[in-house]
């Protein structure tokens, strides 16, 4: 078959996808928890990251060529245990889409319009989003090969024009009864992280088979500990733990204060702009990732390769379903800041990693336990 895209695009992809629940997620929420030391939470994200991948890459050895993470689920967990397990994995990422509509919307309200309203960007990320679901995959990891180096340079220019702010006694002291509450709030990187990878490996189904999968993400994932250990100590460098605590968006923050010359400032409008573009990846991830899942389910196989927006035949009318069912979510989700905050920092993260560290394990059980069948 011709494959649409390769790993390259996909890390490339799953890197820009990560950058939204990044920035509303880390360090405030770190700091919060382990104050000072905080910026060191990504570094103690990487084993559990490690671990899990390990079990992604158990399942996906079972992968034959033209298969995602949904059909190998499928063929080797067995029909019942597959949808269940599918059911519960695609109904938590239809919810996840609309609470990235929601958060999304909100950045933008807090940052440059704080006299509008979440519904007008709540509706065009979704239609937006609906019709780049309904044309070729492929445009996702191909887009985003060229989305990541940008966000990447606007994220290292941003650290190092701030660089200059850091106080190295606010990083300061990092002591040993502080280890628990860092190793929880690194819980924040698996949890983004790991969701991504497992989203993305439904994808595959289009790209070819490689081998040395683990070392490949492994070496990925460490860089992005080492860069986000950065991005955090930059952060609280500048402003300390207590008031990045206490800040709705530390890094744009950071970034208002950034002047490039003397007639260039106030530079946070464009990038919190620029961020649209990782809103955009992760809402049409989850959804392609929602409705391929639904799709297995009721029995159909997902094409590979071009395919025309408005064709509806093969089950893909589920693809706008998906969307208006993420639509509905966003727009059902309460208005009270306390409430979203508990959902960020409580129920979403649960729900992620009990499918990282349960759900997966489970499938990845019952598939080495039963004895190989047909394909799907």
């Amino acid at each position: 078959m011709k494959f649409q895209y390769d790993r390259r695009q996909l890390r490339a992809m799953c890197f820009v996808t990560s950058l939204a629940p990044v920035t509303r997620l880390l360090p405030k929420a770190a700091a919060q928890l382990a104050g000072s030391a905080s910026w060191l939470a990504p570094l103690c994200a990487l084993p559990p990251l490690l671990l899990f991948l390990l079990i992604l890459t158990s399942l996906m050895k079972m992968r034959r060529e033209g298969e995602g993470l949904g059909e190998v689920i499928m063929r080797r967990s067995g029909r019942t245990a597959g949808a269940i397990g599918l059911a519960l994995i695609g109904s938590f990422t239809l919810f996840s889409a609309g609470f990235i509509l929601r958060t999304g919307a909100h950045r933008l309200i807090s940052t440059i319009y704080p006299d509008a309203g979440p519904l007008f960007f709540m509706i065009a990320m979704l239609i937006i989003g609906t019709v780049a679901a309904l044309g070729p995959v492929k445009a996702l990891p191909r887009a985003s090969r060229v989305f990541a180096p940008v966000l990447l340079s606007v994220i290292v220019l941003a650290l190092i024009f701030s660089l200059g702010s850091v106080d190295v006694r606010n990083l300061l002291p990092i002591k040993t009864q502080s280890a628990g509450k860092v190793f929880i709030s690194g819980l924040a990187v698996v949890e983004i992280y790991g969701a991504v990878l497992y989203c993305a490996a439904f994808l595959e189904d289009q790209s070819p088979l490689q081998g040395r999968r683990f070392a490949s993400y492994a070496g990925w994932l460490a860089l992005i500990c080492l860069l986000l250990c950065a991005f955090c100590a930059v952060i609280i460098g500048c402003y300390g733990a207590h008031l990045t605590s206490r800040m709705l968006h530390p890094f744009f923050s950071m970034i208002r204060d950034v002047t490039l010359t003397k007639t260039v400032e106030r530079i946070e409008a464009l990038v919190t702009t620029l961020w649209v573009l990782s809103d955009f990846v992760i809402f049409t991830l989850l959804l392609c990732t929602a409705s391929h899942i639904f799709r297995l389910i009721f029995g159909f196989r997902p094409e590979k390769g071009d395919v025309r927006a408005l064709d509806m035949s093969n089950g893909r009318i589920i693809i706008p379903l998906c969307a208006a069912l993420s639509g509905t979510a966003a727009l059902l989700m309460p208005a009270n800041e306390y409430v979203m905050r508990r959902i960020s920092q409580l129920i979403v993260p649960c729900a992620i990693l009990t499918i990282l560290f349960v759900i997966l394990p489970l499938l990845l059980l019952i598939a080495k336990l039963r004895t190989p069948r047909g394909a799907l």
